[in-house]
């Protein structure tokens, strides 16, 4: 979600520390684990990430309602429109996987993992433009002028290999493919916290 000042910050961490309901309601006392298994990317390299694996339907229901209860209490999800403020659904009519209908596309589906590592900094936009730009002139000389390999046989069109933007943009592929299948093993789930997607952990 983005949090535009101090007050909307404040505001955020007193919501979440009033959801210690919805932890009852879904965990008990017993704090849920999760299996990180395999590193991969997205955002094209901007992020390195483990998939986190055999994720109880009690968290997932947990992580859902507090996604639609910070929705409907004001407050967006990146990208998305600004909500509306409505009240919460305490009752819990919405049915797993309506969010989408529900938010009018501002609550979407969600895929648990493990953030490793990302880019950030105020030139990320121009940086991935740049790539872009960069892409498509590369992709257009590559289309221009397709290389021929003689055989004993015959003579055939060699397939270039395929560019894509995080040849450009991003962390280098070397870096994260030899751990695409590395195995972190299990990991309990003791705690939950609100993070800046751009700044340092604070020690509070």
């Amino acid at each position: 979600m983005h949090l535009k000042d101090s007050k909307q910050i404040s505001a955020a961490a007193e919501l979440l520390i009033s959801s210690k309901d919805l932890v009852s309601k879904y965990l008990g006392c017993e704090p849920p684990s999760v299996h990180i298994k395999g590193v991969g990317a997205f955002d094209s390299g901007r992020v390195i990430q483990a998939d986190v694996l055999n994720v109880s339907s009690e968290l997932m229901a947990l992580i859902r309602e507090l996604r639609l209860r910070f929705w409907s209490n004001g407050f967006p999800e990146p990208r998305n429109k600004p909500p509306p403020v409505v009240p919460f659904f305490a009752n819990n009519s919405i049915p797993a996987g309506s969010e989408m209908t529900v938010t009018e596309g501002r609550v979407g589906s969600w895929t648990p993992h493990a953030t490793l590592m990302k880019m950030r900094g105020a030139d990320i936009m121009r940086l991935k433009r740049q790539a872009k730009a960069s892409l498509k002139s590369a992709l257009k000389t590559q289309n221009s002028k397709p290389k021929k390999v003689v055989t004993a046989e015959l003579e055939v069109a060699e397939k270039p290999q395929q560019l894509t933007l995080n040849d450009f943009f991003g962390i280098p592929k070397a870096v994260h493919e030899p751990f695409q299948d590395f195995e972190f093993g299990e990991q309990t789930v003791s705690q939950i916290e609100l993070l800046s997607m751009l700044l340092p952990k604070d020690k509070s």
